[in-house]
Order: structure tokens, then C-alpha cells, then sequence
């Protein structure tokens, strides 16, 4: 799960990787007119269709692409330049998007290798019988620990599929349960459920959005027992491989975290969040950066 998980957090880390400002002043693609910052140590620029195909390699990169998956040439095409300093190197890249209405693959192409290095694979609208046993039982926990969440309604599913340096990296699955059935654009839903899991039904997101559903079938009377709990329900026996860190409260609006730290440097942080009641409602895989950033470390 590390690399799945490592995508999901992309943008975060992106405010956290450092730059040098030697290698801004010299960077050749960093001053190339229309070129713009997004956070430190990354600069993007959109491309017309003739600009992505006159890049040297790529017609060559997207055909073997194609003979994989077929289907994608009919697909419209979009993409950008993208310069990015990772681990202190520079990566100067070409970022694709292929997308139907049923579909959409997100390709990364190395300028310099001139190969497709990773693509992510997102299809729309997954039927809700044709989620995974696993992560249906995954749901009938969250159920079994708030109840009312039950009530809500399936309006989504979105599965992601990783291939990273021609690796299969797993399934994501992304749900989204509401009072409406549906998302009604500029309507405020009073009740919402998310979460984010893998294949095998492992979570690695939750929330209750709006007016909290609380978790409440849980044992233990304080919030870090109740924390504690929470992973014993969704991890099993992995959850003894994490510790309690930090409990962070914040008084405006009141809300807090309860940051457990795995005992393998292999595995990520995992938050628990709670509400004003000292309610439990949501958790996240996150990075040691990204809590370091926000401040709960």
C-alpha cells in the first residue's frame, strides 16, 4: 500500500520538497514563458495537442501505451509540462491525460528517458454491486459503528488502478454516501460519508462530512481508547504495530487528532479525528512530512 498511498499525498508533500535556489535561477524549463509555481519545487504549463505530440519520444511512448489498452486512442488527449525537484533532483516531465466518459488514465512521461514511467487508471461510476466483497465487509464495520450511516445513500464509486515503473500497484476504491442519492451542484448535503480503500479493504480514508455521524460503538471512555479501538476494528492485528504519538486539540472550531505512529518506518502515520463531543469521525493514512507541516508532530 506504501506507493498507492504515496500518490493520494502527492500534493501535500509537494509543500514540503526542497528546492535550491541555484538550480531555480539556472533551469531552463522554469523560465520558459507561460511556466508557473505550484508550491515549492513544482512548475507546470498546459500544452495544446500539436505541442504534447511535437515532444520528442512521446508518439512513440503513447502507441505502445495504446497497444496495451486499445480503446485509449480514441480517448481525448490533454496534458502539461511539468518541473519537479524530488529527493533534491530535478524530474522534468510530460503529465497525460487520456479521458472518456467512462474513464480517464493519467500517464507520466519522462522528458529525459522518454518512456512512460507510471499511469493511474480511474474509472467512473463503479456500480455499487460491483464493489469488492472486501471492501463491502470493510463498509458493514463502519455500519456496525455508526449505525446511521446506514441510512445514507450510495450515490458514487470511483476505482483507481496504480502502475508505477511496470509495477501493479493495487486497486483504490473511492465511495461517497449522502442523504441525496446524488450530488446536486451548489446544494449543501447536511449528511456525507467518504471513504477511500484498497482492494483488499483496507482504509486508508474516512469521513463524516457536515453534521457529524459519529462513531460510537466503540470501546473505551476516552477518545485515545476509542482511537485505539477503532484500529484494533479496521486493521486487526497490524493496528499493535502503531503507537499513539500525539492527541492535538484545536479550540477554533473544536476539533482534534490522535496521531499514531507505526513502529516500521515502512508503514505510514495513521490520524483519528474527533469532534467537539470528543466524537469519533474520520481517519487518515498520511505521511511524517505532512503532520510535521501541519503541525501535529
Amino acid at each position: 500500500m506504501k506507493k498507492v498511498v504515496t500518490i493520494f499525498l502527492a500534493i501535500s508533500l509537494l509543500a514540503t520538497t526542497p528546492v535550491f535556489a541555484a538550480e531555480q535561477e539556472s533551469n531552463p524549463i522554469q523560465q520558459e514563458e507561460g511556466m508557473i509555481e505550484y508550491g515549492e519545487g513544482y512548475w507546470h504549463k498546459d500544452l495544446t495537442v500539436d505541442e504534447i505530440m511535437a515532444q520528442k519520444g512521446i508518439q512513440s511512448a503513447l502507441e505502445t501505451f495504446y497497444d496495451e489498452f486499445p480503446r485509449t486512442k480514441a480517448y481525448k488527449i490533454m496534458g502539461s509540462k511539468v518541473q519537479r525537484i524530488e529527493d533534491g533532483e530535478e524530474k522534468n516531465e510530460i503529465s497525460l491525460g487520456l479521458k472518456s466518459e467512462e474513464e480517464m488514465f493519467s500517464l507520466q512521461f519522462d522528458i529525459k528517458t522518454e518512456k512512460i514511467t507510471e499511469y493511474i487508471q480511474r474509472v467512473f461510476d463503479v456500480p455499487e454491486s460491483e464493489l469488492p466483497k472486501t471492501v463491502r465487509a470493510t463498509l458493514d464495520k463502519i455500519y456496525n459503528l455508526s449505525p446511521e450511516a446506514r441510512n445514507l445513500k450510495f450515490y458514487g464509486a470511483e476505482m483507481y488502478s496504480y502502475n508505477i515503473k511496470e509495477k501493479e500497484q493495487g486497486k483504490m476504491y473511492s465511495l461517497g454516501f449522502n442523504e441525496n442519492e446524488e450530488i446536486i451542484e451548489g446544494e449543501h448535503n447536511n449528511k456525507e460519508f467518504k471513504i477511500k480503500l484498497d482492494e483488499t479493504g483496507k482504509v486508508v480514508y474516512f469521513k463524516f462530512e457536515n453534521i457529524p455521524l459519529p462513531l460510537v460503538n466503540l470501546e473505551g471512555n476516552t477518545k485515545e481508547e476509542k482511537a485505539r479501538d477503532l484500529l484494533k476494528q479496521l486493521y486487526g492485528e497490524e493496528a499493535n504495530e502503531y503507537k499513539i504519538k500525539k492527541v492535538t486539540v484545536r479550540e477554533e472550531p473544536r476539533r482534534g487528532f490522535v496521531v499514531f505512529m507505526p513502529t516500521s518506518s515502512e508503514k505510514y502515520p495513521i490520524v483519528v479525528d474527533f469532534n467537539n463531543k470528543d466524537e469519533l469521525n474520520g481517519l487518515e493514512v498520511t505521511t511524517r512530512d505532512f503532520l510535521e507541516f501541519a503541525g501535529l508532530l
